[in-house]
């Protein structure tokens, strides 16, 4: 009589190992247990976060027996010294491809446990690591969040999160990754910008460069600089052909004769920005006056290299009225003038320019 009962606890002792395996399974879903084994953040942990203020949602995981057996901090990087050394055990540990110049990596525990997160630049040998950032929480249920500054869109860094408490208990815990940000699990290839070239044509400033894309979700950007260090933007471009090296070029009317500077800059859609080498170019001769067009409506648009009085004529050298032009682009109504041929004249420099009025 005692066989069955010694079976039915035998076999209730297998379901209660099996359940064990099968939960341990769950909150175990990919850190590393030394830096050797680090693996790539997945952006999906954080998906199911319903707030980046407590592990409500999203992906737990375990630094305890089960997940990592080892307690003793993997020594292939510096000591935290967020931390008491005697404190720390157990770090679990991950990678990321930086996304822009800044990331959060946030944590928040599901028991009771002091999270301690500790990041890196450098590897993928051991011993070649640099702590950039590390982070303690204030207690075993307040969270902890690693704020990162600095990073280089596209390089791969490296942390580690570990329990840091003189209670064993709180050193090892369920904890979750709701409200991280800015951790990338693939690389993204950069634009690469080379040859950027500037020369005058026509009075205007062309330039020109080769660029190697890898996809079509940016744009690039030409600034212009008097200085060297003030830059404002003055044309945009979306990339046209990813994947392939391809020249590119530009044009811009400097608002005067002088040494202007031009770079280019790369605008990603998701926020990152680089830029191209300077190519600095000497504009000589330019006209004080441009026409966007000489054959007009109801206006004239003119461009003006400084501020200036100008103005128009009929084709005999009549003056019909003066004009107030602004440095930069200028609209000129012409509303009372009739249909014909006319002269725009900057009397000072001697520029006339003809445009003529169809309507």
């Amino acid at each position: 009589m005692k066989c069955p009962t010694t079976f039915l606890q035998l076999l209730i002792g297998l379901c209660a190992i099996l359940f064990c395996i099968r939960t341990s399974a769950q909150v175990c879903p990919g850190g590393g247990s030394n830096f050797a084994s680090a693996v790539n953040f997945d952006p999906a942990w954080i998906y199911g976060c319903n707030t980046g203020t407590s592990c409500n949602g999203g992906v737990a995981f375990d630094n305890r027996n089960a997940c990592e057996p080892v307690t003793s901090m993997d020594a292939c990087a510096p000591a935290p010294l967020c931390g008491l050394l005697s404190n720390n055990g157990s770090d679990i540990w991950f990678r990321f491809y930086a996304s822009n110049a800044t990331a959060v990596i946030s944590c928040f525990q599901n028991t009771s446990l002091v999270l301690g997160i500790q990041a890196f630049s450098g590897g993928p040998t051991c011993g070649s690591l640099v702590t950039i950032g590390c982070a303690l929480s204030l207690g075993p249920s307040s969270g902890v969040q690693l704020p990162l500054t600095g990073l280089q869109p596209g390089v791969q860094y490296y942390f580690r999160i570990f329990g840091s408490a003189n209670p064993l208990s709180q050193r090892t815990g369920l904890y979750c990754f709701c409200g991280s940000t800015g951790l990338g699990n693939y690389l993204i290839l950069p634009v690469l910008l080379k040859q950027v070239t500037a020369r005058a044509v026509q009075h205007r400033a062309e330039i020109s460069w080769q660029a190697t894309t890898h996809d079509a979700s940016h744009e690039f950007v030409l600034e212009r600089s008097a200085d060297g260090v003030r830059y404002v933007p003055v044309q945009s471009m979306h990339v046209s052909a990813p994947g392939t090296e391809h020249g590119y070029s530009m044009t811009d009317q400097p608002p005067a004769n002088g040494t202007y500077y031009y770079r280019v800059k790369n605008a990603y859609a998701d926020g990152r920005y680089d830029y191209s080498e300077i190519a600095v170019i000497k504009m000589t001769e330019l006209p004080a006056l441009t026409l966007v067009s000489n054959i007009v409506q109801d206006h004239l648009e003119v461009s003006a290299a400084l501020d200036l009085q100008a103005e128009i004529l009929d084709i005999t050298g009549k003056p019909l009225k003066k004009v107030l032009l602004a440095a930069g682009n200028n609209n000129v109504p012409l509303q009372e003038l009739r249909s014909g041929l006319y002269l725009l004249r900057y009397p000072k420099g001697g520029e006339t320019k003809r445009f003529i009025i169809s309507r």
